[in-house]
């Protein structure tokens, strides 16, 4: 970041000026800060263009949309990003890696067919797991349309089954530089619709840059 900048930027954060933006893909990178000041907006989302930019080039960092904040500590900026990523799991995985033999085991319990005749297609499933909690905020499966009411040691089963695919999805993230890191994976399968959020939160020292120049 440009020293006068990052001069000025610090001098608001410590007198509690609140700097917060967001970023999305739309045709292009949409970069948009949220202050009063329209020069201070525009150079600072010149200055995140470039710094994604950094990250990516340093720490394969990419993503796309979050919220940033710049937040001072003992007289230094920090850049806060919590980030997501769509999709990035969708074309290597499906909905049907989770209907495993283990699975399938204890569904057909609940329905008149045996293993080998149930069918992928008559299994559907509404879920929303957040690898943050380990643990559901939604699991309803169905059978050709019907409800199967599990047991509890049953869906504590099925439950156990279920992460243990999702924890093989779970590639690291490359990233080894920041500050701080989180990651979290939220899996959603609902309406015949499969859906994987990668979460990623990083916060990172921002230093002056005598080189860097504003447009």
């Amino acid at each position: 970041m440009n020293k006068q900048l990052h001069n000025k930027i610090l001098k608001l954060l410590i007198d509690s000026f609140e700097i917060k933006g967001s970023f999305y893909s739309n045709h292009g990178r949409v970069i948009e800060f949220k202050t009063s000041d329209k020069e201070l907006n525009n150079n600072l989302s010149d200055w995140f263009n470039e710094y994604e930019d950094m990250l990516y080039e340093t720490e394969w960092y990419q993503s796309d949309s979050g919220e940033i904040e710049l937040i001072s500590e003992h007289e230094c900026i920090y850049c806060k990003i919590e980030a997501r990523i769509y999709d990035k799991y969708l074309e290597k995985h499906s909905k049907n890696e989770l209907i495993t033999t283990n699975f399938l085991k204890i569904i057909s319990q609940y329905t008149s067919k045996a293993i080998n005749e149930l069918d992928m297609g008559d299994i559907e499933f509404d879920l929303l797991y957040e690898s943050i909690k380990n643990d559901f905020e939604t699991l309803d499966i169905y059978v050709n349309e019907n409800p199967v009411s599990l047991t509890k040691e049953h869906l504590n089963l099925v439950k156990e089954e279920f992460i243990s695919v999702f924890e093989r999805w779970n590639d690291n993230y490359q990233g080894e530089d920041y500050d701080e890191i989180e990651k979290y994976i939220e899996y959603t399968y609902y309406g015949n619709e499969f859906d994987v959020t990668e979460h990623i939160t990083i916060k990172r020292e921002v230093e002056p840059d005598a080189n860097y120049k504003l447009n």
